[in-house]
């Protein structure tokens, strides 16, 4: 099965009736009839809903509780290899199908945004009034770039759910399922289209409850946002709004450059999804996190999946090694280390950024945990200091050719590997 279309509903058997052979016409336009499917998620309707899906060509399954719920459902009973989900208020039209499944190898999720430019709303004006305050407010609050989070005209590659898993019963479901896809590294694109006013019934979303399910989502959002998990982690600090997280990041990422700025073959362990590659496009990024490395790809850029106390290359392999915010999060940094001068060329260089262990780098580390939770500073598995790294590398043979300060807090440290 190619397309799987899951429609929610609820008291919706007149516009069922008008949307059904619209949703045929559009995928018969792309597709053969045995290769698409129309799902109706319906939540124990009492008009004759299961009548007119029979008459329609389409598939009832009935989901007791929320449109969460019915979502989640949707999911699971679909068959095909993409899922567009939609209203069935005739307020999403179904031509827009086409161009949604158009644009399936640009991102794994393909949003109708009535909020980005050729977008637009014919809805009364508190209902527009609202649903751009609250996408402007999520936005902001999130960091996220998407302008009409709250549109349920989507298509999803299957694959996402397979990762994402989400929990909410009413509409904020929506807004999880865009932040956990995010998260995972998951492409998210809009298509602009026109959303008009529904044709029968009245809407199950009521504004001001609505409005609220959302605002109580934020917290728990930006918990998620900013979390370590999150794909774009790294990417974000380096722009970040906090002043001293961006010029810490920055700084970092400016003195690591330099060192090995004209090196020809470079391996960056626990590459996250930071900036460093971008920079240092010659160098291949590696980490143990799927969703980071997914959110880093792009053509030509070499990006492979491995714990950094077991690399997956021949000895001798690079001339400079990187390990930048690395060892503190392995339970033994000394594997980390044998593997780096296991893989540098004699000779070739090995990059380290390590704490300090002074008063004042254990009282920022502090702070930091205290305000971000969810943040690196509370993924620390083990606690090698400079003096510990400088020791364990000169055991190795390994010399000390250069070393910067970070504020007071981090040292980055230049060694030569033994030849």
């Amino acid at each position: 099965m190619e397309l799987s279309i899951v429609i929610p509903t609820l008291h919706e058997a007149e516009n069922v009736r008008l949307l059904l052979p619209r949703l045929h016409h559009a995928a018969r336009m792309f597709l053969a009839p045995d290769e698409y499917e129309i799902l109706i998620m319906d939540a124990c309707s009492t008009d004759d809903i299961a009548r007119v899906v029979s008459e329609g060509g389409a598939r009832l399954v009935t989901v007791p509780g929320g449109y969460g719920r019915a979502l989640r459902k949707g999911f699971e009973t679909a068959r095909g290899r993409y899922i567009i989900t939609m209203d069935a208020d005739l307020s999403h039209n179904p031509y827009i199908i086409p161009q949604l499944y158009s644009h399936r190898e640009d991102a794994e999720m393909i949003i109708a945004s009535r909020w980005i430019r050729s977008g637009h709303s014919t809805t009364e004006w508190t209902r527009t009034l609202l649903s751009r305050a609250l996408n402007m407010a999520f936005g902001f609050a999130l960091d996220l770039s998407i302008r009409d989070m709250s549109s349920g005209f989507r298509l999803y590659h299957r694959r996402i759910f397979d990762e994402v898993r989400t929990e909410k019963m009413n509409f904020v479901v929506l807004l999880e399922i865009l932040l956990k896809t995010h998260m995972a590294g998951f492409r998210i694109k809009e298509i602009p289209f026109h959303y008009h006013p529904r044709k029968h019934g009245g809407s199950k979303a009521r504004i001001l409850r609505f409005g609220m399910e959302y605002l109580g989502f934020l917290f728990e959002g930006w918990r998620l946002r900013n979390s370590v998990e999150c794909a774009d982690y790294e990417d974000r600090a380096f722009s970040s709004r906090i002043l001293f997280q961006r010029a810490w990041h920055r700084k970092r990422h400016e003195i690591i450059v330099n060192m090995v700025r004209d090196c020809e073959s470079i391996l960056d362990v626990g590459c996250g999804s930071s900036q460093m590659l971008n920079a240092l496009p010659q160098s291949i990024g590696c980490d143990i996190s799927l969703n980071k490395l997914r959110f880093k790809r792009a053509p030509f850029r070499a990006l492979v999946r491995a714990d950094a106390s077991q690399l997956p290359f021949a000895d001798a392999s690079f001339e400079a090694v990187v390990l930048s915010e690395v060892l503190e999060h392995i339970p033994n940094p000394f594997t980390a280390l044998d593997e780096a001068v296991r893989v540098t060329r004699p000779g070739g260089d090995i990059v380290i950024a390590v704490p300090e262990d002074k008063p004042w780098a254990r009282l920022i580390f502090g702070v930091y945990r205290l305000l971000h939770p969810d943040g690196y500073g509370s993924r620390h598995r083990s606690h090698p200091t400079r003096s510990v790294i400088m020791t364990a590398m000169k055991e190795r043979g390994c010399t000390l050719a250069a070393r910067r300060g970070l504020y007071g807090i981090e040292s980055v440290l230049r060694f030569l590997a033994p030849k």
